[in-house]
């Protein structure tokens, strides 16, 4: 079984949430795209947690667009390296 390592809160979670929202916005559209929000642990200002930035993307259709879909589509995770 992998260790799970669990660091304290770091204010820059939030920031680099942010960044990645605004490059997932310009990949795939408005058009595409209802919201993105910033889930998990990290997302909770203070609290300790696995240094993985997790986010949802919301979208509404991928029939519409499914060639920007399953061209593009993949899981956004931002692993901090210490």
């Amino acid at each position: 079984m992998d260790e799970v390592n669990i660091v304290e809160y770091d204010p820059r979670w939030q920031t680099l949430f942010a960044e990645e929202a605004e490059r997932i916005w310009q990949i795939l559209g408005k058009d595409l795209v209802v919201e993105i929000e910033h889930i998990g642990s990290t997302a909770v200002p203070g609290m300790a947690a696995k240094p993985v930035v997790d986010i949802i993307v919301g979208v509404r259709s991928f029939v519409s667009k499914c060639k920007i879909c399953y061209s593009s589509f993949r899981i956004f995770r931002i692993r901090l390296l210490a």
